[in-house]
């Protein structure tokens, strides 16, 4: 299909010319696209007409000039089909959202009733309006609708890149006979995650098309000025993918090259095309970009010439498919349906134009959706260790891959990802021993790509897969912050509820081991930043498994904070491997009268400790370890009733003072409980300095026991 004319060093690069007897399809469908093509073209003028009226709120980046590409490519999926956009992303979502709730359809003999609600949710989304996909919260650059599978657009350059090869993955995992489409403009091109991603689609056959919309500028910057390759296609021979160039101002050959890049990535090759395409007006305005003087009018005038609005109905009249009177109709009908659209949302009072109040989000929808209702706990079992009269002892890392294999043993959806999860027995600290021996196809040892496949994961759960990541220190989340804090944390909410993030991160804290100032990060305090994230800290083997199986059934992504002292400490524990702990739900593990310690994971060990110390001294301390993190699911409950009985209170935790989660703890406190104390909070964390390798000062440089029980002697006197 088409002319593949050289090179073939690794990949397969070649550009797609369909030959006039390829170009010969239905003439229902031929009209469809040319219909689906002005509907956007009209409803994108008139978005940037009420972006100019001051009542689009935040950014809108037209499409103007790239429907073409978008409805000819969404064209060629199947209704089943996903797909991930950018923060230009109308014309993708809006294509796909036809193809999927409309059935074929010839717009000769009649349009569809179900299209005009399409356009209205979708303007009243950008327009920030309750009856939007996402309920107002995503606007133009967070456009998802799950039913129809858009992913999402992103306002994050290349953000969505690796979610939507996730879900692709996802897909080609089930043998579905489904593509994912991954959507992205030459900005986003450079970008590294797209690189990492390209690179595994490739190593694991995923069914996915990474689809680049050359328009020639990220806002002002020319492609010439980021990337000094003739094509962006060629990108893709490095990593084996099918890569070809074809005209993005042309919609059948756009249908014909996606229709071939489809079948191909289903036979196990990801393939990559290049559309060459142009936006007529500026980044996000109704200007055209000579006027900011990044690019000349002669250039634009002769992009014009190719609009696919004025040279497609034009070939259609010479294959007497559609008459120019027959065109003008249809775009006649698509002013009059987004006319509609806008009519129902945008209200006229004496000349003034304004959106109703009462469409707007009500204040009482501001913090739904923020997590998951719960829901899927209706049946868990909870359980501490009194309920089991027999228990064994086990390591703290025996049971972290024990868990972990019950849950892949139990769950054919469990997946875990990372580097060297399989490898040398069992991960670099045998955390996931044996797990690889019975799952080999469900334990990936991934390439060093945090960022891509950290955001894979997100894409595996948003269909149907529990992926388990291992993000083997801390300090690497900061290599794939934006798929973990962006992405991961903000995607429940900014969808409008719509998705689900059954998702778990794992990760080691290093401090103690001599390994510095990048791999000795305490994280709890960084993902509690983002309110997506829900953080348990176990403190011992039982609490891992129980709160392990919690963070597995849970629909919101979870972070469990391990610590490299407790691996090998050893604990009782019952041979069941499926009760679970509730979220929020802290544990008193010493019981006293004159001091509250509070604190979670190793901290908990050396309060204990200092417990211990402080008897000679007749001071009884009660420690309650928090076990849950995330603000504001803490059990204030427990702490307020500690407080009660003690009157004093000091918060233990290894991270650093300055930021440190103890910080929000300590003024959530004294809000809530400023009657029951008897003197100031205190305090006890790390030292507000890079690690260092020294382990005489790596010591020094977090709590010890003594150094609590100096603390608590203070408070006391």
């Amino acid at each position: 299909m088409g002319n593949k004319d050289a090179l073939k060093p690794i990949g397969t690069y070649y550009r797609f010319t369909p030959s006039v007897q390829e170009r010969k399809i239905e003439a229902s469908l031929l009209r469809r696209i040319l219909f689906e093509i002005f509907v956007i073209r009209e409803f994108e003028i008139r978005l940037l007409e009420l972006k100019d009226r001051g009542l689009a709120h935040g950014p809108v980046h037209s499409s103007i000039g790239q429907e073409g590409a978008a409805v000819g490519a969404m064209m060629a999926l199947d209704r089943g089909d996903v797909i991930g956009s950018t923060h230009r992303g109308h014309h993708h979502f809006l294509a796909k959202a036809f193809g999927f709730y409309l059935d074929a359809y010839d717009p000769g003999r009649g349009i569809p009733e179900g299209m005009l609600p399409i356009v209205t949710k979708t303007m009243a989304e950008i327009l920030g309006l309750a009856q939007g996909y996402c309920r107002g919260r995503g606007g133009s650059m967070h456009l998802g609708d799950r039913t129809s599978g858009c992913l999402g657009t992103n306002a994050i350059v290349a953000g969505g890149v690796p979610i939507l090869t996730g879900a692709a993955w996802a897909q080609g995992m089930d043998s579905s006979g489904k593509v994912g489409v991954s959507f992205m403009g030459d900005g986003a091109a450079q970008q590294g995650a797209v690189h990492e991603v390209m690179n595994m689609a490739a190593l694991w056959k995923i069914p996915v098309i990474y689809f680049i919309e050359n328009n020639l500028y990220a806002v002002a910057t020319h492609v010439r000025e980021s990337c000094n390759l003739e094509h962006l296609a060629q990108r893709g021979l490095g990593y084996g993918l099918e890569s070809l160039v074809v005209d993005g101002m042309d919609p059948v050959a756009v249908f014909l090259a996606t229709r071939e890049a489809r079948r191909t990535s289903l036979a196990g090759t990801p393939v990559l095309i290049e559309a060459k395409t142009y936006r007529y007006r500026h980044q996000a305005q109704g200007l055209p970009g000579s006027a900011f003087g990044y690019r000349t009018r002669a250039e634009e005038e002769e992009w014009l010439r190719l609009d696919p609005v004025i040279r497609f109905p034009e070939e259609l009249e010479t294959a007497g498919v559609l008459s120019r009177e027959g065109a003008e109709s249809l775009k006649k009908t698509a002013w009059e349906m987004v006319d509609r659209a806008a009519a129902s949302l945008v209200k006229t009072e004496g000349g003034t134009l304004f959106i109703p109040q009462d469409l707007y989000p009500h204040r009482r929808e501001l913090e739904t959706g923020v997590r998951s209702d719960g829901r899927e706990f209706a049946s868990a079992r909870w359980a501490e260790p009194e309920d089991f009269p027999v228990r064994t002892t086990r390591t703290y890392v025996d049971v972290i891959s024990e868990v972990i294999g019950r849950r892949l043993d139990t769950d054919p959806a469990g997946i875990v990802l990372g580097e060297e999860v399989g490898h040398m027995k069992g991960g670099a600290f045998l955390a996931t021993r044996g797990i690889f021996l019975r799952h080999r196809e469900r334990v990936i040892d991934t390439p060093i790509s945090e960022n891509g496949f950290s955001g894979m994961a997100l894409g595996l759960a948003l269909f149907g897969k529990r992926p388990i990541v291992e993000i083997m220190y801390p300090d690497f989340a900061l290599v794939a912050a934006d798929q973990l804090f962006n992405q991961i944390g903000k995607c429940r909410y900014m969808y409008g509820d719509q998705f689900d993030v059954p998702l778990i991160v794992r990760t080691r804290v290093a401090i103690g081991t001599g390994y510095g100032a990048q791999h000795s990060m305490e994280p709890a305090a960084m993902y509690a930043l983002f309110s997506g994230w829900r953080i348990v800290a176990p403190s011992n083997p039982f609490d891992y498994i129980g709160l392990f199986n919690t963070a597995y059934r849970s629909l919101d992504p979870v972070l469990v904070i391990e610590h490299h002292e407790l691996y090998g400490m050893t604990g009782e524990v019952p041979e069941d491997r499926d009760y679970l702990i509730p979220f929020g739900k802290a544990r008193v593990v010493r019981e006293g009268r004159d001091i509250t310690i509070l604190s979670w994971s190793l901290m908990t060990r050396r309060s204990l400790e200092a417990a211990d110390l402080l008897v000679a001294a007749g001071i009884s301390a009660e420690v309650v370890d928090l076990r849950t993190l995330d603000y504001p699911c803490i059990d204030w409950g427990t702490v307020g009733e500690s407080l009660k009985k003690t009157g004093r209170l000091l918060i233990v935790e290894e991270g650093q003072f300055g930021g440190g989660l103890g910080a929000q703890i300590c003024d959530q406190v004294q809000r809530r409980f400023f009657d029951f104390l008897d003197c100031e909070i205190g305090r006890v964390a790390g030292l507000d300095i890079p690690m260092p390798v020294s382990k005489a000062l790596e010591d020094l440089s977090v709590p010890s026991a003594p150094d609590i029980e100096a603390a608590v002697r203070k408070i006391v006197r």
